[in-house]
């Protein structure tokens, strides 16, 4: 992220401070429900019926961002490779001066990896050990595919990371997937497992949940490794103290619907799609996106402990001690 662009986002930190001015700084965008993969945590392949934008919709939206300010757009699914204009979208991303990164599961990325070349960030999903990822995400041979596409990647020379929704399977894996990010010179993001409620939203992952104890270990781990400054996380040390009380987080202010909102398929827009709303969600598709996104809804939120959100909340603070960590990942 050049200076400019560092300064524009602090502008428009400070125009949403002093004058209550939403900018979409960073946008997350489903492009699609569909997935290879029956994840224990995640069902949203349940929805995959949904009908998707089609490119045709989704480059004249990707203009109209830009012109309401947006830096960076994170494409996810569903697996986001499935899509066949992904190279289309990712080159109008650049083309428009935004940043286009990926969250996968490793899945086409091998097959695919010149549709990949002007990518910014690619963010594989791990779960930990071969036995423990195949297990977690309902089939075999998935960490292999991850394997795959982080070598591919790195042969490649595209950025990218792991990242690792914590449960009670890999809590005690933390060190193994450090291991791992320092064997690629990359580094690995941790989240707390938690609900989304845009997809089927009928099944509980409580059951997945790792015990406190094991939990607050495991945390102790990756702040102590970060302190030391060998750890390779993505997550800043003040992320990291945030999600240690997890699930009782301390207040955060949160700016979803204020400095970045989330796109579903079919263009429904909302703050974030961990939350339930009591009234219909704006389609970007349908109004466009500047519409949509000043008509979004006000949130009620018992905390977050996803990575890029919480950071960006806390640069929204004026919290600046994790600028050192946004810094090492974007220019590695």
């Amino acid at each position: 992220m050049g200076i400019k662009i560092k300064l524009e986002v602090l502008c428009d930190i400070l125009k949403l401070q002093l004058f209550s001015k939403r900018t979409p700084i960073a946008v997350r965008w489903q492009l699609t429900y569909k997935c290879p993969l029956r994840c224990m945590y995640c069902d949203i392949w349940k929805n995959n019926d949904v009908p998707e934008l089609e490119t045709k919709q989704i480059l004249p939206l990707l203009d109209e961002m830009k012109e309401c300010g947006v830096k960076k757009i994170s494409f996810s699914g569903g697996e986001p490779m499935l899509r066949k204009d992904i190279d289309k979208i990712i080159d109008h991303c650049l083309s428009d001066g935004i940043s286009p990164e990926i969250n996968s599961t490793g899945f086409l990325v091998p097959q695919k990896i010149n549709q990949l070349k002007n990518l910014h960030l690619l963010k594989l999903s791990l779960d930990g050990p071969k036995e423990i990822h195949d297990l977690v995400r309902g089939k075999a041979g998935s960490y292999d595919t991850v394997m795959r596409a982080a070598e591919s990647a790195a042969a490649n020379g595209i950025k990218f990371i792991f990242t690792a929704t914590l449960t009670k399977f890999n809590i005690n894996e933390v060190e193994f997937l450090l291991d791992l990010a320092e064997k690629f010179n990359t580094f690995v993001a941790f989240q707390p497992l938690k609900k989304r409620y845009s997809a089927s939203a009928g099944e509980t992952v409580e059951g997945l949940y790792p015990c406190e104890e094991e939990y607050k270990n495991a945390l102790k781990k990756l702040i102590s490794s970060k302190k030391s400054g060998k750890g390779r996380m993505r997550n800043s040390l003040q992320g990291l103290l945030h999600i240690y009380n997890w699930p009782n987080y301390e207040k955060l202010d949160c700016n979803a619907g204020k400095l970045f909102c989330m796109i579903e398929p079919s263009g429904i827009l909302s703050p974030c799609d961990r939350l339930k709303y009591n009234r219909p969600l704006p389609n970007c598709a349908e109004l466009g996106f500047k519409k949509s996104f000043n008509s979004l809804p006000g949130i009620q939120c018992d905390g977050c402990g996803f990575c890029g959100s919480l950071e960006l909340n806390y640069l929204a603070s004026f919290k600046w001690g994790i600028i050192p960590t946004l810094n090492k990942i974007m220019e590695r």
